[in-house]
Formats: C-alpha cells, sequence, structure tokens
C-alpha cells in the first residue's frame, strides 16, 4: 500500500470521525474529554476548553473555490541538533498518519482537509538551522539556483535579516489571499516584522513553535506552600503580579541551608532560577519594552537609548534580580550555569523563569507546579508581556522563487484559519498534559500568556549590535554593572546600523 493511498484511507477516516465529532458535540448538554487515551491525564481530569473553541468562526468566504490539481507544498523547517532543550516539542506542519496523539492526530486532520479541498500535497523536510551547510546557506543555494524546492518556510526570527535583506522571500503584503489583519496572524508579529511596506515573515496561529518559545515564570507549589505563600493565580487576576511581590517572594524563601554563612551552593534555597543569558529578555519584556520598534511608515526606531525607562529599568533589574543572593547563578564559572531545571525540580527554588515549551523537560518532576506569566513592572502596567524568544521561536514566509503564489497563499491562510479554530485549542491540553498542571487557573494563565505575547523587532533586526555574545545577550560575562556606561559603548553602533537597516528598506522599494 502506498504513502498516497493510505493518506486517502485516513482521510476518509478523519473526516468520518469531525463529522460525528461536530453531531455529538451539536447535540450533546456536555463535551466528552479530548481525548481517551488512558495514558492520558487528560482524560480522567476536567475538560479544557479554551476560548477559540467558544467563539462563532468568522467567514473565511474570501478564499478562491478553484483546486490546484495535486500541487505539492513543501515546507522547509528547522531544527536544532544540540541539547533536549532545542528539541522541537511539537509538530506543526506535516503528520504522515494518525498516530493516537491528540495534537498530531489534529494536525493530520487538518492538513487532510486542506488537501481534499484545494487538491493539493503538504510535506515539509527539515534542516539543521546551524549545520553544514547552514539553513540560510539552503535557502540561499535554492534561489540562487532558481529552482523552486520550498513553497513555504519557517526559521527562527535571529536568521531573518540577512534572508529578507538578500531578497530571498515574497512580500506577504502582496498576495491578496493572505488577510494577515484577521485573527489567525498574530498581529504584534505582524506589526514587528513589517519592513517598510513589506512583510516577508509574521507568526500566523498555524504555528507552534512561537507559543512554545513564549516567556513564563514557573513556581514550586511544595516551596510556595512550606513558606506560607498562596494566592498567586489570584494576584495575576487582579493585574497586580509585579516585580516588587515577585521579589518580597524570593527574598523570604532565600536561605542558607548547608551552613557556610552564605548562599551560594546547590543545597541552598532560592527565589528565582533559570538561564542566565534569557532571564534579562523575559524581564525586561516582562515590563513592556523593547530594545526597538517598528514606526507607523515601517522603519525600525531604536527604543533602548531613547526611551529613558529602558535603561533605569534594565538597571534596576541587574542590580535587584540578577546579581541578588535569591537568584541562583555561578558566576565562577559561567560556562557551566545550568538551565535552572535541577534546583527547581529538587524543591530548591520557588521560580524558574523559562520557556513555556520547557514543560516538555518538567513531566518527570514530582512535586507540583504552576505556571504564570512574566511580572509585570509595577501595577501601573497596562497589561502583562510575553516575550517570544528570537533564539527559540519560528516565524513563516513564502520565498522569491515561487512562482504559483496563488495556490501557496490560499492554503497558508486556510491553514492558519484552521489551526486557530481545531489546533491551537488543542494545544492547551497538549501542553497542560501534565499532572503537576492540571488545575483550571493553569489554563487561565496560560490563556493570558498566549493572548500577551509580544515580539522585539530589536532582537532580529539588531541581533549582531545588541545581542552577541559580548553585548547584552550575556550580561553577567561583561564584567560591568552599569548599564548606562556599557549602552554608551554600543549606542553608536545600533544607531548606525539602524539607519543602515532603513536605508535598506528604501532600496528595496
Amino acid at each position: 500500500m502506498n504513502d498516497r493511498f493510505k493518506r486517502l484511507l485516513c482521510l476518509i477516516l478523519s473526516v468520518w470521525m469531525l463529522l460525528t465529532t461536530a453531531f455529538l458535540v451539536a447535540c450533546a448538554d456536555e463535551k466528552e474529554p479530548i481525548s481517551d487515551d488512558p495514558q492520558d491525564p487528560t482524560s480522567e481530569n476536567e475538560e479544557i476548553t479554551p476560548p477559540a473553541q467558544e467563539e462563532q468562526r468568522l467567514p473565511i468566504d474570501y478564499l478562491p473555490e478553484e483546486t490546484y490539481g495535486g500541487t505539492e507544498i513543501h515546507v522547509l523547517e528547522w531544527f536544532v541538533n544540540e541539547t533536549p532543550n532545542n528539541r522541537i516539542p511539537w509538530e506543526e506542519i506535516d503528520v504522515d498518519t494518525l498516530t493516537g496523539n491528540t495534537l498530531e492526530d489534529a494536525v493530520f486532520k487538518r492538513n487532510s482537509l486542506v488537501e481534499e479541498k484545494f487538491e493539493v500535497l503538504i510535506t515539509k523536510e527539515y534542516v539543521e538551522i546551524y549545520g553544514t551547510p547552514t539553513y540560510v546557506n539552503t535557502l540561499r543555494a535554492n534561489e540562487q539556483s532558481g529552482e523552486e524546492r520550498f513553497q513555504m518556510i519557517t526559521v527562527i526570527s535571529e536568521s531573518i535579516a540577512t534572508i529578507c535583506q538578500e531578497g530571498m522571500m515574497t512580500n506577504m503584503y502582496e498576495l491578496g489571499n493572505l488577510h494577515t489583519d484577521m485573527p489567525w496572524w498574530n498581529q504584534d508579529s505582524v506589526r514587528a516584522y513589517t519592513m517598510g511596506n513589506s512583510l516577508y515573515f509574521a507568526s500566523p496561529e498555524l504555528l507552534l513553535r512561537d507559543k512554545g518559545a513564549t516567556a513564563a515564570i514557573f513556581y514550586n507549589k511544595a516551596v510556595a506552600e512550606s513558606h506560607g505563600i498562596t494566592g498567586l493565580y489570584n494576584l495575576v487576576e487582579a493585574g497586580e503580579w509585579t516585580w516588587e511581590e515577585m521579589i518580597s517572594m524570593c527574598e523570604d524563601v532565600t536561605a542558607d541551608v548547608d551552613g557556610d554563612d552564605k548562599v551560594s551552593s546547590a543545597e541552598d534555597m532560592y527565589g528565582l532560577t533559570g538561564h542566565m543569558r534569557c532571564v534579562p529578555y523575559y524581564l525586561f519584556a516582562g515590563a513592556d519594552l523593547k530594545f526597538a520598534s517598528i514606526n507607523e511608515d515601517g522603519y525600525l526606531e531604536l527604543q533602548f537609548g531613547s526611551d529613558e525607562r529602558c535603561i533605569t529599568t534594565y538597571q534596576e533589574m541587574v542590580d535587584e534580580v540578577l546579581f541578588s543572593d535569591y537568584y541562583f547563578q555561578n558566576l565562577q564559572d559561567p560556562s557551566k550555569i545550568p538551565t535552572g531545571f535541577a534546583p527547581f525540580e529538587a524543591d530548591k527554588a520557588l521560580f524558574l523563569s523559562d520557556m513555556v515549551k520547557m514543560m516538555v523537560l518538567l513531566r518527570n518532576m514530582t512535586t507540583d507546579y504552576g505556571i504564570l506569566p512574566v511580572p509585570k513592572y509595577d501595577k501601573s502596567q497596562e497589561d502583562y508581556s510575553s516575550l517570544v524568544f528570537w533564539h527559540h521561536d519560528s516565524v513563516l514566509g513564502i520565498p522569491a522563487s515561487v512562482t504559483n503564489t496563488d495556490a501557496v497563499s490560499t492554503v497558508l491562510e486556510y491553514m492558519s484559519y484552521l489551526s486557530y479554530y481545531d489546533i491551537y485549542p488543542i494545544f492547551y491540553e497538549t501542553v497542560l498534559k501534565d499532572r503537576s498542571t492540571r488545575d483550571e487557573q493553569s489554563v487561565e494563565m496560560l490563556e493570558i500568556i498566549f493572548r500577551t505575547r509580544t515580539f522585539d523587532p530589536g532582537h532580529y533586526w539588531l541581533t549582531t549590535q545588541i545581542h552577541t555574545m559580548k553585548t547584552f545577550l550575556n550580561v553577567f560575562e561583561n564584567k560591568t554593572r552599569d548599564i548606562a556606561s556599557f549602552w554608551a559603548s554600543l549606542e553608536s553602533r545600533a544607531e548606525t546600523a539602524v539607519e543602515d537597516f532603513n536605508k535598506r528598506i528604501d532600496e528595496m522599494h
């Protein structure tokens, strides 16, 4: 039995299952659990029903009715083959067959519906982002050859500056089938990735890795309980989860346990832990600040330096958080600094600052934990702000070599539409699969985190000027705690980079 025939059989089965499910949902007073897998904790707990499932679907009647005669939509995806932290925890583009995994089966069914409706075949391949040849070189070779090997690509946003400025991508604003103002396109990502009057990359809702790369705060429920810390979810819902609250709790928990009169070893108790090169970015963005922004004309503007709050807030974070006793770190040998899991899993830290996808690595943790958004700077801040980390995220674009942009844009729009209503809700269930996070308020916290995702153009358009190993990316190893002076040494280079970038935008149009 060949693969195409298998897919046809699976398609028939999946369509029948979808119709049956739709009928049951319409007729039942109470919904059935998403999964019947006895090894899936969701089958033994109250069902999660994210908001997107309850919304009335918006029409998508602007898409063409034509079919594309078996056209292949081949997607180039990235991966990093270094450590478990960098692995891809969720398949977002294509699944070959039904597997019994809730999320994978939803992706398979979505693609089957798209393939049948438009007579296309969706396929994928992975290329190692830093491999030989690199991901960018693979794409560059494809463009230079004049071939059309890929119809869509996904890539981490730290790589997109070169790709865009070399003219390797299609301007998605020029494709009539793509309505990037619809909710299945993250609007902050659309603004952040705009270059002049062009959009070469964005984060439509069919992507899952950008959600996994969203900053969050995990808290150890055993440590919290033993120190009388309660009501964290209520603080968040009241808009009062702030730096001040977090710091106060961290200070209350931190203690010398090994008896050497200092807090420095893995045996001691800490308030906060996390990867030291990433935590500053999460907290800075959580304070609703960015290194750069895109103005109304589509040009890049430097925020760090021009907005005095950026420097003062970053300085406060350095002084009160990063170099505090309650933050677990190893300044003597930065190369050996752990990701932060060890003390958190061992009940030696109250909070872990990391990304949502790290829940995959916490599934063996015996102690229950909860998830919170990154705290606000203070109560006057309008909302929470959850950074999508540019070193682990995923953005999608259409290569300039693509000739049948009508077919590709139609498929992309419909996949994003279906993902928004059918995949995104199931993603909640997937990331909350561990019994340790199976509480109703964790779902509400994830809703806040994903609703407040933020994209900082300064990260990917100014990577080499601001975020290399010797700049902000490695604040501990720069041997300085004076952020104003440190920024002064970088400012002219960053300003020149912004000017050059904006000139390049003018040249491209």
